[in-house]
C-alpha cells in the first residue's frame, strides 16, 4: 500500500530584522509515518527565509516594452524561468518563479499586481526569498486555495537539503502573514513540485486532512528503488497534517515519471503525466470519495504517446495536450475518461500548456522560439488558427514549463533584449468564441421588469449587464444564465429607456438593445392638450 500519513506541528516565530530582511518565519516541521510497516522518521528542521533581493525605483530603469507584452522580471540579476500564474481573492494576479541567479544559487521569485499591464507595479511588487541555509529553492508554484484564511497556497522543492514544501498564503502583499513550511523526512532527490487552482477535498483515508492535493517528484526508497516517483500529495491545512500518495507501479507505469499536470472539479481531480523512459502519457483521475491513493485510484489509462502533457477539463470533457515527434497533439474524452479519441494533431511546437475557461479549451506552445495560442470549442476535436502572444518575434525560450496559462493571463519565459538575463512576461488572453446574440428584450408593465434572453453558439453561460442611461456604459450586471435561459431585470424605480449587452462566460459581447423601461407619466394639463389637439383634427377633417 502506498498511503504514507504526515503530521505536522504548527510552530510559528516571527523576528524582525533590517529593513530589507523580511521577518523571519521559522518552518513548520512534521513527523511522517509509513502505516504499512508502522516505521517512524523523526526529525526537526527549522528554516527562516528572508528578502534577499530588492528593487529600488531610485536605482533601476523601467524597461521598453511593446504595447500588449509586460515584463514581470528584469530587476534583479540572474535567470527566471519556470513561471507560475493565479489571482487571488483581492483580485491580485499572482506570480511565482525559479530565480537562478548562479549555478549554486536559487531563491523563489514572487510578485503580485491588481493590473497586469500594470509595468510598474510588477517591479515594485517583485521579491526574490530564499530558505535560510537553502541555496536551491527550485519548482515553485501557486494556485487559489478555497481556505478562508490562506486564499493562496504554494509549493517548492529545496533541492540542496532534499526537502518538500509549501508557503500558506493568507496576504499576497503582506510577506510577514506568509507561513512557511518543509515535511520531514525530505524529499530524496527531490525534481518537482506543482499545484493546481482549486481543489478542496476531504481525505477518503484520513478524515482530518481536508484541503489541496499536489504533486511531488522524488528518488523514493518507500516502495523500493523507484528513480522519479510521482507523488500526490494532500494537504490538510486546518489539521496541520498531509497524506502522501507514492505511485509504487501496481498498475499504470508512470515511473521515472515527469512534468505531471492536474486540474481540479469540484468533486475530482484529473491528472496527466508522463513516463520518461517509455514516453507514454498517463492519465489518472482521483475521485476521493472512492480512492485517494494515486496508485490504486480505479480511473487510470495510458493515453497517448508523447512527453510534456497537459491538461484541461469542463463538465464531463477531458483535453490532454502533449508533444509528439515535433508536433502539438491533443487526445479528449467526452465521458470523463471511460474512453479516449485518437491523436488530433494542433501543430508544430513543443512544450505546451492547456486549460478550459467556461467551454473553451486553450492551448498555448513553443514554436520556433515563438509563443502561439490556440482555442477549442468543441472539446479538443477542432483547433483554431494559433495567434501569436510574443510581441517580439524569436523571443521566447523553449524549455520544460516554460508557459502558464491562467483564466487571468498567460506568462512565459522569454529573453529579448532588457537586460542580461532571460525573464518572465505576461499577456492578457484574446477572447475567445463567437459572441452570444443580442438580447430579445420585452417589458413587462404590470410586474415592472424587463425579460432579456440571448443564446451563445459556444453553449457557454451568459449575463446581461445593463445601462441605466442607455449611454452603453454597465451599471450593473446579473448573474450567469445558461445559453437561452431568460433573466428578469426589475425596472420599478427607472423611467425612460435602458440599454442591455449580453457578455459569455470568456467575456465575448453582443451588441447594444435599447428597451422602454417604463412609460413616461404624462400630466392633467398634457392629456388635456391632447384632447384638444385630437378634436382640432377631426374638425379640419369635417
Amino acid at each position: 500500500m502506498s498511503k504514507i500519513k504526515n503530521i505536522l506541528e504548527a510552530v510559528i516565530v516571527i523576528t524582525i530584522a533590517l529593513a530589507f530582511v523580511l521577518p523571519g518565519v521559522a518552518v513548520v516541521t512534521n513527523e511522517e509515518t509509513n502505516h504499512m510497516n508502522e516505521k517512524m522518521w523523526e526529525g526537526k528542521t527549522r528554516r527562516e527565509i528572508s528578502k534577499v533581493l530588492t528593487w529600488s525605483p531610485t536605482t533601476k530603469a523601467l524597461p521598453i516594452t511593446k504595447e500588449g507584452n509586460v515584463a514581470i522580471t528584469g530587476w534583479g540579476e540572474g535567470d527566471a524561468r519556470r513561471p507560475a500564474l493565479t489571482k487571488d481573492n483581492l483580485g491580485n494576479v499572482f506570480v511565482t518563479y525559479q530565480f537562478d541567479v548562479d549555478l549554486l544559487s536559487s531563491p523563489a521569485g514572487f510578485a503580485w499586481n491588481p493590473n497586469p499591464l500594470d509595468q510598474e507595479a510588477w517591479w515594485n511588487n517583485g521579491v526574490a526569498l530564499t530558505l535560510e541555509g537553502i541555496e536551491m529553492l527550485l519548482y515553485p508554484d501557486t494556485a487559489t486555495c478555497e481556505h478562508p484564511n490562506y486564499p493562496l497556497f504554494n509549493v517548492f522543492m529545496a533541492v540542496d537539503t532534499e526537502e518538500a514544501g509549501g508557503m500558506y498564503i493568507p496576504d499576497a502583499t503582506d510577506y510577514e502573514t506568509w507561513e512557511i513550511f518543509t515535511w520531514t523526512n525530505g524529499a530524496p532527490d527531490p525534481k518537482f513540485a506543482g499545484i493546481s487552482d482549486g481543489g478542496w477535498y476531504t481525505d477518503l483515508n484520513y478524515d482530518d486532512v481536508i484541503g489541496p492535493f499536489n504533486f511531488y517528484i522524488e528518488e523514493s526508497d518507500l516502495c523500493g528503488t523507484l528513480p522519479d516517483c510521482p507523488v500526490f500529495f494532500h494537504t490538510g491545512i486546518d489539521a496541520a497534517s498531509g497524506a502522501g500518495y507514492y505511485d509504487c507501479q501496481e498498475n499504470e507505469q508512470t515511473v521515472p515519471a515527469a512534468d505531471p499536470d492536474s486540474v481540479n472539479l469540484p468533486d475530482r481531480i484529473h491528472t496527466a503525466i508522463y513516463n520518461k523512459d517509455t514516453e507514454k502519457v498517463i492519465w489518472k483521475m482521483v475521485d476521493p470519495t472512492v480512492e485517494c491513493d494515486y496508485e490504486y485510484t480505479p480511473y487510470q489509462a495510458t493515453v497517448a504517446d508523447g512527453t510534456n502533457p497537459a491538461i484541461a477539463a469542463y463538465g464531463t470533457q477531458v483535453v490532454i495536450v502533449y508533444h509528439n515527434g515535433g508536433q502539438i497533439k491533443c487526445v479528449y474524452s467526452s465521458n470523463d475518461g471511460e474512453t479516449w479519441s485518437q491523436p488530433v494533431t494542433i501543430g508544430a511546437g513543443q512544450y505546451p500548456d492547456a486549460i478550459a475557461i467556461g467551454n473553451t479549451v486553450y492551448a498555448a506552445y513553443v514554436n520556433n522560439a515563438n509563443l502561439y495560442l490556440v482555442t477549442s470549442e468543441n472539446g479538443g476535436a477542432t483547433w483554431g488558427a494559433p495567434v501569436q502572444m510574443n510581441d517580439e518575434d524569436g523571443s521566447v525560450v523553449a524549455e520544460e514549463n516554460c508557459i502558464d496559462l491562467h483564466e487571468s493571463g498567460i506568462v512565459w519565459v522569454d529573453n529579448r533584449e532588457l537586460n542580461d538575463y532571460q525573464n518572465i512576461y505576461y499577456a492578457a488572453l484574446p477572447v475567445a468564441g463567437v459572441p452570444p446574440t443580442n438580447p430579445t428584450c420585452t417589458y413587462d408593465k404590470k410586474n415592472k421588469e424587463i425579460t432579456v434572453v440571448s443564446t451563445d453558439e459556444d453553449g457557454d453561460q451568459i449575463r446581461y449587464g445593463v445601462s441605466w442611461d442607455n449611454d452603453q456604459t454597465v451599471d450593473e450586471w446579473t448573474t450567469l444564465y445558461n445559453s437561452g435561459v431568460a433573466a428578469k431585470i426589475d425596472v420599478t424605480d427607472k423611467e425612460g429607456t435602458v440599454g442591455v449587452i449580453a457578455e459569455d462566460a470568456n467575456g465575448a459581447q453582443s451588441g447594444w438593445v435599447s428597451v422602454k423601461s417604463k412609460e413616461k407619466s404624462v400630466g392633467y394639463h398634457s392629456l388635456l392638450l391632447e384632447l384638444i389637439y385630437r378634436l382640432l383634427q377631426q374638425m379640419l377633417q369635417l
